[in-house]
């Protein structure tokens, strides 16, 4: 680990998983590191995620055939999607930017620079892990995606076809097969693919609360503020917090998710970030129901085993960023465990979380537009625990200088602010 350069500061807005991971990488470069954020570490979206290391995730929400699948999936009382009319129409240009990214060519760009990516997963995560003594909140489990028949298994083919071209390895399963796997599923599932090799975080908030300890004791400092401005100098960054204080700092990274929106003087990127809203339902105690994270691909969802019991998390709502739950989309996901497994009547626990997303469902990783002191790492939609080692990695060798050890290019902010998204 390179020795700590205390003339070199930088503030890091955001303490999720991406946040925190840039400021560990940020610390293995030797900087001086203030994490800022209004909430404790890891408590926002971080939290409530699936828990897959999904190194298969290239496949983006963007997808040719959406044009025709459309209607059934917005006006289909057990869709997985959920569109407020009212928000879509205030935010009409994001929507049809994020059409215009389902066009074939599009979506095959997207896909390869996820892959290329993903591809770097572990190289990122790995010495984080190490680093702070982490590796027992992960586990290698493998991961399934399970069809209710062949046609949707047939569907979904093509897809994953690319997923293996990019890497994942996996293999197809019959309905035999997934019940010697998983003899508690309820569901007959004619066909599922068994991924090999996939890892998944047993509580992604002890995970971040991890992170938070090693910064804390290793001379880092988080502050819990929430920044509101952003303006850079020439020599500085200065910060102006809701607490009426001011923090100036030679770098700045800007990793505070969906709600990045809401800092003043972070450029062009306000009108291009959006959130999809998703959903998880937990039931205590209940984890021993399954032996690894399954996907019911069609329904939108995942069921992981995890510390806390079993919970189901997925589905995306277009409703924008206010904090009440839908209570359809909750209740979706509570009868679909019933129709999964043998549970408790009511969950023990429903969330909401605010995924950051760009139309392109493509992360924002790299300088501002003409800016020297602001590192943009935002826009991670459902990757962001998958993704977030070689974020940090990445913005630690962009503030240090260093060539990057995965090109960047297509991932530019200045994409955005050219509205070529």
């Amino acid at each position: 680990m390179d020795a700590e350069n205390h003339t070199q500061h930088i503030a890091v807005i955001g303490a999720g998983i991406i946040g925190l991971s840039c400021a560990l990488w940020l610390k293995r470069k030797g900087f001086r590191v203030t994490v800022v954020d209004p909430q404790p570490p890891g408590s926002g979206t971080s939290s409530g995620s699936a828990c897959t290391i999904a190194e298969y995730g290239c496949i983006p929400v963007n997808s040719p055939d959406l044009f025709r699948r459309l209607p059934s999936l917005l006006f289909a009382k057990n869709s997985p999607l959920t569109v407020n009319r009212i928000y879509a129409l205030r935010r009409l240009g994001w929507m049809v930017d994020f059409l215009m990214h389902c066009r074939a060519h599009r979506v095959e760009h997207i896909i390869n620079e996820l892959g290329g990516l993903l591809a770097h997963t572990w190289d990122g995560l790995t010495p984080l892990l190490d680093m702070t003594e982490a590796r027992n909140l992960i586990e290698e489990r493998g991961f399934m995606h399970v069809y209710r028949d062949q046609r949707e298994f047939d569907l979904a083919w093509s897809a994953n076809q690319v997923r293996s071209k990019h890497g994942a390895r996996f293999t197809p399963l019959d309905s035999r097969d997934i019940n010697d796997l998983e003899p508690n599923l309820k569901i007959k599932f004619e066909r599922g693919l068994l991924f090999d090799g996939i890892y998944q975080v047993l509580d992604p908030l002890a995970l971040c609360e991890r992170y938070a300890t090693y910064l804390e004791q290793n001379n880092s400092q988080i502050v819990q503020a929430r920044v509101v401005a952003l303006r850079e100098y020439s020599d500085n960054v200065k910060l102006s917090l809701d607490n009426g204080e001011t923090i100036k700092v030679d770098q700045t990274i800007v990793a505070a998710g969906a709600f990045a929106k809401f800092i003043d003087g972070i450029g062009k990127l306000t009108s291009k970030l959006d959130t999809e809203r998703g959903y998880h339902v937990l039931y205590r105690d209940q984890q021993h129901l399954l032996s690894r994270p399954v996907s019911w691909h069609f329904a939108g969802f995942y069921a992981t085993p995890m510390n806390l019991g079993l919970r189901l998390a997925g589905t995306v709502e277009i409703a924008g960023y206010h904090k009440k739950q839908n209570a359809r989309i909750t209740a979706y996901l509570a009868r679909k465990a019933h129709e999964m497994f043998d549970l408790p009547e009511t969950p023990d626990q429903t969330w909401l979380g605010f995924r950051p997303t760009f139309p392109d469902s493509l992360p924002a990783i790299g300088y501002g537009t003409d800016s020297t002191r602001v590192i943009f790492a935002i826009g991670h939609h459902h990757l962001g625990l998958t993704l977030s080692g070689i974020t940090g990695q990445l913005v630690a060798e962009l503030a240090s200088g260093d060539e990057p050890v995965h090109n960047i290019s297509a991932l530019s902010p200045s994409r955005l602010d050219q509205g070529n998204s």
